[in-house]
């Protein structure tokens, strides 16, 4: 049980308000998001990430004119997801918020469809949070994604072979999906001594250290190693999220200018547009184009191939993308179209 738990700065110590107004200047100026007047759904798992994030957003409440609503989707792959639903009902209802609560049996969806647990619970929960950012019709889902998240997303990228700037790790701010991350900038140990300070209670989920799972081998194996090589290696995933933020801003106009006159049903990329790219701009364009066909992520050597290809002008060479999507030259014209 929770003691009474702050619900406004003046509730709050300096050191946790200048967290939570340091947090209020994230939000506004990294991720260009105003909170006056806005509808905020926390996807709340009752962990100490997403139950810290609603309670800074709580006190952050009042003085935006901002209202807070908490989804919770319980998964039934543990024991203790009972439990864990049970508290987060009282947590909210300590804090007089409003919650939706769902939930469904993912290792039996994962089993039909053929799933990984992991890929059918982000999907069924996300599919859950939209439905109910739509229903109340909420601004963005938020999200408890912190700093040592962020360092984890980078490094599996890494691993994956993800090119610039998407190596700099998730985005803060999703417009598509409305998700909003306002703890990228924000070290865990940071959250745990907020919750720490306001006798906040919160559920440990064993399955975080099962490395049976990359992302948890990542978590207790690799980033703790990179840590101890670098102190401030935290900081410095930062700033990488940062850079590739206003790389990924200034590629997006420029190829929403290339790409204006693109038919997306019938994409083709003609000869004397191709000509005034750089590879750099030619490589992303392939790419946008292939992502805006559907599922399917485009891989790096298959870009590469089409554009030696292309530059090569090897007439009727057809590139193979996942997706069934195929990219044909023809007379240095490129023609995309599914196999």
């Amino acid at each position: 049980m929770n003691r009474q738990l702050p619900i406004s700065l003046q509730d709050l110590n300096p050191k946790t308000a200048h967290i939570c107004l340091g947090i209020e200047n994230f939000i506004t100026n990294k991720l260009n998001t105003p909170l006056k007047n806005s509808v905020l759904l926390v996807a709340l798992s009752g962990g100490v990430d997403s139950s810290t994030l609603l309670i800074i957003l709580t006190c952050l409440a009042k003085r935006n004119d901002c209202t807070i609503h908490a989804a919770h989707f319980n998964h039934q792959l543990r024991p203790e997801a009972g439990a864990e639903e049970a508290h987060v009902r009282q947590l909210c209802a300590s804090l007089d918020i409003e919650l939706t609560v769902s939930s469904q049996d993912v290792a039996a969806h994962a089993s039909l469809h053929k799933l990984g647990l992991e890929e059918a619970a982000r999907l069924l929960r996300y599919e859950f949070l939209t439905l109910t950012r739509r229903t109340i019709n909420a601004d963005w889902i938020v999200t408890g994604h912190h700093a040592n998240d962020l360092a984890e997303d980078v490094v599996m990228r890494l691993v994956r072979g993800t090119g610039w700037p998407a190596l700099g790790g998730m985005e803060g701010r999703c417009n598509n999906r409305k998700i909003l991350r306002p703890l990228l900038a924000t070290p865990k140990d940071t959250l745990i001594s907020f919750a720490n300070a306001c006798s906040l209670n919160w559920c440990e989920d064993a399955s975080n250290v099962d490395t049976n799972f990359l992302r948890n081998r990542v978590r207790s194996q690799v980033i703790p190693l990179l840590c101890k090589e670098n102190p401030a290696f935290l900081d410095a995933i930062t700033s990488l999220w940062e850079l590739a933020q206003i790389d990924t801003d200034h590629w997006a106009a420029i190829i929403e200018q290339h790409l204006e006159n693109t038919d997306i049903e019938t994409p083709t990329l003609l000869k004397e547009d191709l000509r005034t790219m750089s590879q750099a701009t030619r490589l992303r364009v392939y790419k946008a184009v292939l992502t805006s066909m559907g599922k399917g992520q485009p891989l790096q050597q298959n870009l590469l191939a089409l554009d030696t290809a292309w530059q090569a002008n090897v007439g009727g060479k057809i590139v193979q993308f996942p997706g069934n999507k195929i990219a044909t030259i023809r007379k240095g014209v490129i023609y995309f179209s599914y196999r």
